[in-house]
């Protein structure tokens, strides 16, 4: 087992072309893995890197071996999570970073399920933003990141989880306040809570509905702005203007019609919910079968 140690550290460092990133990616010192590749170099009698310029390159042997080493880890790998799933005997820890609405919202009903099926899998739950969650994910700290909208980053396994309805709202005391909202003009002018100052989710609507009016509507602030859409509900419900919102999560005001829909003729827009892990990690096997769970539930 400590030859296939060294050869899966050989791996990472050829891929990432950094023993830093692979000490990061593997969970170990610098020095343990500079050790490492040192006693694989030994026992192969073959230099795998030469370094110049503070960068390391594969040798011609050093490439070959890449392309056999990395094959046959994977398809190990890959029997070894096979045959623990199998056995049913899953255990480890896993850490889940998301921001607390999609926590409340998607995984207590989960885990709760997970749990019952794998006692032995202990999670953590890391409470944050979107960009904080993708850092994480990319630098080792966090297994699995549950995130709106990934961003395009190389270094992210993106595996779409589902897609969130927004409608468009605002309380029945707003309305009552105000003329009858008959066009996309008049919601320009009025006041918007949005997630940040520049209303981002605003100009996506708009964009799908009336172009033109977006450039108006970017030298306009948002009235109120907050980061979770719970706080949003809660100032459109205090009547402090119009609002984007999860479907799910004003479908009992709507039908008491404490909040009412804006233009409900308009095309709606969508939030898509993305798992992210990091890219190219073998993940072990509670990790994949959480994975796996969460992807069954959406």
């Amino acid at each position: 087992m400590r030859h296939l140690n060294n050869l899966a550290t050989f791996v990472q460092v050829a891929k990432y072309e950094s023993v830093t990133k692979a000490a990061s990616r593997l969970y170990l010192t610098q020095q343990a893995v500079s050790h490492q590749i040192k006693k694989l170099e030994e026992e192969l009698g073959i230099v795998l890197f030469k370094r110049a310029n503070r960068k390391i390159y594969l040798t011609p042997e050093g490439r070959e071996l890449l392309v056999t080493a990395d094959k046959h880890l994977s398809a190990l790998e890959e029997e070894m999570i096979k045959v623990k799933r199998d056995s049913g005997s899953l255990f480890g820890t896993l850490s889940v970073a998301c921001t607390m609405e999609l926590a409340t919202l998607l995984l207590v009903p989960v885990i709760d399920a997970f749990k019952k099926a794998h006692p032995q899998v202990n999670i953590e739950i890391e409470l944050q933003d979107d960009a904080t969650t993708v850092n994480g994910v990319v630098n080792g700290k966090t297994d699995i990141g549950i995130v709106v909208f990934s961003s395009d980053n190389r270094l992210l396994e993106v595996y779409p989880f589902r897609s969130e309805a927004f409608v468009t709202v605002a309380s029945r005391q707003f309305i009552a306040e105000h003329d009858e909202i008959t066009d996309f003009k008049q919601v320009v002018d009025l006041d918007i809570i949005d997630y940040q100052m520049d209303c981002p989710s605003m100009k996506t609507w708009l964009g799908k509905n009336d172009k033109k009016l977006v450039k108006r509507l970017e030298v306009k602030s948002a009235s109120v702005a907050a980061n979770d859409d719970r706080l949003v509900k809660d100032f459109v419900m205090a009547g402090l203007g119009i609002a984007n919102l999860p479907r799910v999560l004003v479908e009992k005001e709507l039908a008491s019609k404490e909040v009412v829909e804006i233009l409900p003729d308009s095309k709606s827009i969508s939030a898509g919910i993305d798992l992210v892990t990091m890219k190219d990690r073998v993940l072990p096997a509670h990790i994949v079968a959480f994975i796996e769970h969460l992807k069954n539930a959406s």
